[in-house]
């Protein structure tokens, strides 16, 4: 159990207090032992889950879940060696387990034993090709021992289908730009999001259900909204909000998902019983239920309070237009689009600016910098074939258009 009573959040203590007496009704049961351990786990006691976890190995030494789990909680708190020995023992109980080789890949790569990640991470590999996380580590293991041509070609195996994850493009980014294709690395980059932190992973599927902790669900909730959409998360968002309902962007990303969902009576109640401070992406969700709802003028009201926080807000201004085209009012909306493609592009949010852009110009945009803004971006997203098209509207008006021209430079040829 945590060391003192007083520091623990009371959810969390009345949860392990049930767990502590279903464990001493059977103390031997090394079952129970890994309740108990997943239990502190799932709410970051990392050291007394690693004790747990430890008893029902000591009771039961074929346990590779409680093997697998307590090897986690070990690299938690930064005792490598002992986490790395945990994982290779629970791996010698299921050396089938493809997942547990990625991990013990990915953790050696952050030790900087390449050759090691390297060696885990093709078994991971022969195991499941299928999985492009495992990809991804192989992929990183071959770049840092500067196996570029062999990466590239196991990176490009998923690139090709256009289905591939945005975060592994900024590994093919990289790859083309150390082989010295920096047209390629232009192209992949543009299509590049950041690394997937928390690879899924069978042996934690019930961690989930155990957090019980204020802030610790809370932040999966969170996490779980931004990563996997609003439909996966929406059970944790309800847990979350019922302990912690002072939460704003735990009571915004809530009254999304409630919207997502049909429900856009609840989901504006969750706005308009909130006491604290009012932030822009409140705003901008109130705005949002009230355009579900055909209250035109009242999201006109909170969209205004949401730009007078935050001005230079692309998502704002996509919202401001919004209501402006339903309000009859396609000058205002054009304006806001305009502001929000331009707002877009600077912070290389391409695909975001190419819509936005897309949307002024098809409600009546003449602006020439517009369009040099719609091309750029749809180069930037690969979309080549559109790009053309709007650089050659850009010539036609004047042929001479030495941003335009440059712009044509940048289509890849055929």
């Amino acid at each position: 159990m945590p060391p003192s009573a007083e520091v623990v959040d009371p959810s969390v203590a009345r949860l392990l207090i049930k767990v502590r007496g279903e464990l001493n009704a059977e103390i031997d049961n090394p079952k129970k032992w890994l309740v108990h351990g997943s239990v502190l786990f799932a709410n970051g006691y990392y050291g007394e889950s690693a004790r747990a976890l430890a008893t029902a190995i000591s009771i039961d030494r074929e346990m590779p879940q409680a093997t697998y789990i307590m090897a986690t909680a070990l690299w938690k708190l930064n005792k490598q060696e002992e986490a790395i020995i945990a994982l290779e023992q629970a791996l010698e109980l299921i050396p089938d387990y493809d997942m547990g080789w990625r991990l013990l890949a990915e953790w050696r790569l952050d030790r900087g034993e390449v050759v090691q990640a390297e060696t885990f991470a093709r078994k991971a590999f022969e195991l499941n090709s299928n999985r492009v996380g495992t990809r991804y580590i192989l992929c990183q293991a071959l770049m840092d021992s500067g196996q570029y041509s062999e990466a590239i070609k196991v990176i490009e195996q998923v690139t090709k289908l256009d289905k591939a994850p945005r975060w592994i493009y900024k590994l093919a980014g990289n790859c083309y730009r150390q082989l010295g294709e920096n047209e390629k690395a232009e192209q992949a980059l543009a299509k590049a999001g950041p690394p997937f932190k928390d690879w899924p992973d069978p042996m934690f599927k019930h961690i989930p259900k155990l957090i019980a902790g204020k802030s610790e669900l809370t932040l999966y909730a969170l996490h779980l909204f931004d990563t996997t959409g609003s439909q996966k998360a929406m059970p944790f968002l309800l847990r979350a909000f019922n302990i912690n309902p002072e939460h704003l962007n735990l009571r915004v990303a809530l009254s999304i998902a409630q919207q997502d969902a049909g429900q856009l009576g609840q989901s504006k109640k969750l706005l308009e019983d909130f006491q604290g401070e009012p932030s822009s992406t409140y705003w901008k969700q109130f705005a949002s239920i009230c355009i579900a709802t055909d209250e035109l003028d009242v999201a006109q009201e909170q969209i205004e309070k949401a730009l007078a926080l935050e001005p230079i807000d692309p998502n704002a201004h996509d919202i401001a237009a919004v209501i402006a085209l339903e309000q009859n009012n396609p000058t205002k909306a054009v304006m806001h689009w305009e502001e929000a493609g331009k707002r877009y592009n600077e912070a290389e949010r391409w695909a975001k600016a190419e819509l936005s852009l897309a949307h002024a110009l098809e409600n009546g945009s003449t602006n020439t910098e517009i369009l040099r803004a719609l091309a750029l971006a749809q180069l930037k997203t690969g979309h080549f074939l559109q790009a053309k098209i709007t650089i050659q509207q850009l010539l036609k008006e004047n042929p001479t258009d030495s941003v335009a021209l440059d712009l044509e430079a940048m289509v890849p040829k055929e």
